[in-house]
């Protein structure tokens, strides 16, 4: 079957291109005759590249048989025996790492194991594991000289870095300089970057000679391979693991790494089996209160978009040692106090971040329409927060289906800036033309930071623009929505969502499915708090279907006015007070006329 799209057709309410992809029929056959499935489920599979039955039900049924032996990992068995080393010799031992959720998650995992293995071997030695995380607005991002020599007046002999490092040459030759061994957990290499030489055992999937099949690991996975090594002999090594699959999830999820993987998506799937089971620590309990999650019916949804973003908020407009302080109290009612903290924390970057994109729209209007690149900036005393620039760039990148730049200038002469780019434009390509304007800068194809002089940031958005066009063209391509399914009104049911569920977790590489719904039609529609649009879709069967358009509102007068349309979307379920309801999410709508 050849793919479909909406081409040469009247655009959609969005002004988006639809596509449907391709696949062979013939195999969609085999994989629903074989696995016994759903033929929307086969289908999904074989997009996904899902040729065989055996492949099928590994990636269906995670189990833990497909975590990899950690000593695949080059520099695993150096560090084990630097770690072993340091616990039977009683030495202090400080990790370091990033301030996001993959770093705190990271820092937790080292934290637990190094424990473990060190009450493993004395359970009456004194506790000598200490963590530093960087102030986000003080110290900045990294491995820094300063931390190496703090760890170094505090007594440390060894570090251990997550999330940071593999970068941070001069911090690392620093600590080596001042008698201190370094261990580096990371995945944040480049192609052709040389990892720090003078650290005694990097672990970084991607860095040259490394053979270990997985090389999308988080930053957390990295740390929880580790673990799984130093507590290979632990007598409660299962129970550990499968705790500390926990935070694993939470990080891997919030990283946005790759689930196509095998070993991502059991990570993520036995961590989901692991939160959903109950039984959590008092900060972990009133983290999943805080955070208005259901125990026993927690999707990675869930950990993406209402657990991550309170461990994010800290790091953001506070400090993330409030993340560790509150995971590692026993007190009940602290946590809860702690909790709640994170959770009002949220609620402040949610205002910084709304007043920061209506400032940053403001600056854009008048503008040419469609550019290829965005940038936008503004003053940190006047509110430009630089811990919620990257949130507000992935927002403009979304709106604008363009790159975006959005930088806040500093008190000092100095602006922060976070990038977000398309699958268009590697952002470090776009950075790389303007290097020369630059202080620091790095990051990955899709996200990237760099620091400028504040004096050079409008002609610096002049020249990144100008690169822009160059790679792009005049304006922003069009933007483009794929689905998987393209069904009629009357195939939605409960057991599609049920089939299409098998495909959980979902995240990068592994998208929730998208359903082109044909020949439908609409009707109850209504704006709620002033953005959004609800309304059902009818045609579906004896019940209608409910349909939610977030920020929908205004389309309603489109699709009120609308004999038939199509929609693309989520398929789901919206519980409310007891009653299950098939629900469609929708992102875009097409009017059909006649």
């Amino acid at each position: 079957m050849e793919a479909e799209d909406t081409q040469g057709r009247q655009a959609s309410l969005t002004g988006a291109r639809w596509s449907l992809g391709a696949v062979d029929e013939a195999q969609v056959e085999r994989l629903t005759r074989q696995l016994g499935v759903h033929e929307a489920l086969a289908r999904c599979l074989a997009l996904r590249g899902v040729d065989a039955a055996d492949e099928a039900l590994k990636l269906l049924h995670p189990e833990l048989d497909a975590l990899h032996d950690p000593q695949g990992l080059l520099g695993m068995d150096v560090a084990v025996e630097r770690l072993r080393r340091a616990s039977r010799d009683g030495e202090r031992v400080r990790v370091v790492t990033d301030y996001d959720v993959d770093g705190t998650t990271s820092s937790l995992i080292l934290q637990s194991a190094l424990r473990a293995a060190r009450a493993q071997r004395d359970p009456s030695a004194p506790d000598l594991v200490s963590y530093h995380i960087p102030d986000r607005m003080d110290e900045g991002y990294g491995f820094s000289v300063t931390a190496a020599e703090q760890a170094a007046r505090d007594g440390a002999t060894l570090i251990v870095t997550a999330d940071i490092g593999v970068r941070d040459h001069a911090a690392v030759s620093r600590a080596r300089a001042l008698g201190l061994d370094v261990i580096i957990c990371d995945h944040h290499l480049s192609a052709g970057d040389e990892v720090p030489a003078d650290a005694t055992a990097v672990i970084c999937p991607p860095q040259r000679g490394c053979a270990y099949p997985n090389k999308d690991l988080a930053a957390c996975g990295v740390t929880f391979k580790l673990a799984q090594a130093l507590l290979d002999d632990h007598p409660r090594r299962d129970t550990l693991l499968r705790s500390l699959l926990k935070l694993a999830a939470l990080g891997t999820v919030a990283d946005v790494v790759s689930l196509r993987g095998a070993e991502n998506r059991a990570i993520v799937a036995l961590g989901l089996d692991a939160l959903n089971a109950g039984g959590h620590s008092p900060g972990l309990t009133a983290l999943l209160k805080a955070s208005r999650v259901t125990v026993g019916q927690l999707r990675a949804e869930d950990l993406a978009f209402r657990v991550a973003p309170r461990v994010n908020a800290a790091g953001r407009v506070a400090t993330a040692r409030a993340v560790i302080e509150l995971f590692t109290t026993r007190d009940a009612g602290l946590a809860e106090s702690r909790a709640m903290d994170l959770d009002a924390l949220n609620d402040e970057r949610r205002r910084i971040q709304d007043r920061m994109m209506k400032e940053a729209q403001s600056q854009l209007q008048g503008q040419r329409p469609d550019p290829p690149c965005v940038v936008v900036w503004g003053r940190e005393d006047r509110g430009w927060h630089r811990g919620v620039a990257g949130i507000v760039a992935a927002r403009l990148r979304d709106q604008h289906n363009a790159p975006a730049v959005v930088l806040a200038l500093g008190e000092g002469g100095e602006a922060r800036a976070s990038v977000r780019s398309t699958p268009d434009l590697h952002a470090l390509t776009l950075l790389g033309d303007a290097q020369a304007m630059l202080l620091k800068w790095g990051g990955h194809a899709a996200a990237a930071g760099f620091s400028a002089r504040s004096d050079d940031v409008p002609a610096l958005a002049a020249m990144l623009l100008e690169s822009a066009t160059a790679r792009l063209g005049e304006r922003a391509p069009q933007r483009c929505r794929a689905a998987e399914l393209r069904l009629p009104p009357q195939a939605l049911s409960m057991g599609l969502v049920e089939a299409l569920a098998q495909l959980e977790p979902h995240g990068k590489g592994n998208p929730e499915p998208k359903v082109w719904v044909t020949g439908a039609r609409v009707t109850a529609l209504r704006v709620v708090k002033d953005r959004h649009l609800m309304g059902d879709l009818v045609g579906a069967g004896p019940r209608p279907v409910s349909l939610v358009w977030w920020d929908g509102a205004p389309h309603r007068a489109a699709l009120a006015a609308a004999p038939s349309v199509e929609l693309l979307g989520k398929l789901g379920v919206n519980s409310w007070q007891g009653v299950d309801k098939l629900q469609i999410q929708i992102e875009d709508a097409l009017v059909l006329e006649g």
